[in-house]
């Protein structure tokens, strides 16, 4: 297996089953990602696909995310929606520069898995004492 290959850890939970699951679906992804770079069968087209999948279920994930915080009313929720929105447009940015040839498949899963584990580990273990309130 890859170095690369990001693996879910508890350290990572935040303590809501949907949360949880959805970030484990996101880490699957995102290996799904390094894997079509890894085995070599990775096609401009297969990797598009895919990481449209990603980006959607990403947005999902914000979307539900957000409403748990709102209904359990997380004091720093418009700071967290911005950087959901952030990520959003610097994927999509990362995603152009590789169809324009100026990112390699690497480059943009390593760009996702940096990003996902680094907001999961610092920006949404802030909210999760709230989730232990409620």
């Amino acid at each position: 297996m890859d170095k690369d290959i990001t693996v879910w850890d508890a350290a990572y939970s935040v303590g809501h089953p949907t949360i949880d699951d959805q970030h484990k679906n996101l880490v699957n992804m995102i290996n799904d990602l390094f894997q079509l770079n890894n085995d070599g069968t990775a096609t401009k087209a297969a990797f598009a696909i895919a990481f449209r999948k990603a980006g959607d279920y990403a947005q999902t994930h914000f979307n539900d995310e957000e409403k748990i915080l709102e209904k359990i009313g997380y004091p720093n929720l418009a700071e967290h929606k911005k950087e959901h929105i952030t990520f959003i447009n610097e994927v999509w940015s990362q995603f152009t520069l590789f169809n324009e040839g100026n990112a390699s498949l690497v480059d943009l899963a390593r760009f996702l898995k940096k990003w996902l584990l680094t907001h999961i580990a610092v920006s949404d273990k802030k909210y999760a004492p709230y989730l232990v309130k409620k």
